[in-house]
């Protein structure tokens, strides 16, 4: 929740309408259904908070702290997020139940390449938001090949289209959990790119071989954008802002670089 307190600096300057209200508050929600191909399984996850920004104008707020104070600018603004609880969350006719405050989560879905998934989100105080994707269809990795040996300087990821996919995201990181490596990841529209060579570095420009994993996400709908895009552009949700995301993920690939 963190992420989006960047923008709730601008939306609060563009929204908060007079020194006399102290506070200004939306619901926001992160949600997305996701088929994983290896090992397999279906889920649904829906994450819905409140977030709160004090009225930056408010002469009692603006005299204190001081704003050399350094601990003032490593949290400039007061805002906060809250976990919604006791909404009523369903996926279609699939109701999602709450597993703690605020986290809604179902798994063992019956999950289709290509159908449509409606999510809507009903509140205690009747307030509802929906939204909607569809799930990509099936596609694979072809390179590299499951135990393939490169030099970090020659590895290109290719994957085959996937149906109803807007983007694609793509990551390696180093099959061992203690490698130094940094790993890398981008979202991106086609269906190849080159890895770059310091995917597979420490953070000293050192190579680091080994056994690396390639994974590659179909994604239609909202997936983890930056607050700043979520609070200006509302999202893809309708009734508040949020983002609502359908993914499928192919089985992984193994490889060395050396």
């Amino acid at each position: 929740m963190r992420r989006f307190l960047p923008a709730f600096i601008i939306l609060a300057l563009l929204l908060v309408p007079s020194c006399d209200e102290l506070e200004w508050s939306t619901i926001i929600v992160t949600a997305q259904v996701a088929k994983t191909l290896d090992p397999e399984s279906n889920t649904a996850s829906v994450l819905v908070g409140k977030a709160t920004i004090e009225n930056l104008f408010h002469d009692d707020w603006m005299e204190t702290p001081d704003p050399g104070d350094t601990v003032f600018w490593q949290e400039p603004f007061p805002a906060r997020v809250t976990p919604v609880s006791n909404a009523q969350v369903t996926l279609g006719a699939t109701a999602v139940g709450e597993k703690v405050p605020g986290v809604y989560f179902k798994a063992v879905m019956e999950l289709g390449f290509l159908e449509r998934y409606d999510l809507e989100i009903v509140f205690e105080d009747g307030r509802a938001i929906a939204a909607h994707g569809w799930l990509p269809d099936s596609f694979t990795v072809t390179r590299p090949g499951n135990g393939d040996t490169l030099a970090s300087g020659a590895v290109t990821a290719i994957w085959t289209a996937s149906d109803s996919a807007e983007t694609y995201l793509v990551g390696i990181t180093p099959a061992d959990t203690a490698s130094p490596a940094q790993g890398w990841a981008e979202t991106v529209a086609d269906t190849f790119r080159a890895v770059p060579a310091a995917a597979f570095e420490d953070t000293l420009g050192n190579l680091v071989p080994g056994e690396y994993i390639l994974g590659v996400t179909a994604i239609n709908g909202g997936w983890n954008k930056t607050g700043l895009d979520l609070f200006l552009s509302g999202g893809n949700v309708s009734g508040g802002s949020g983002v609502f995301g359908c993914a499928v993920y192919p089985r992984p690939v193994v490889f060395r670089v050396e």
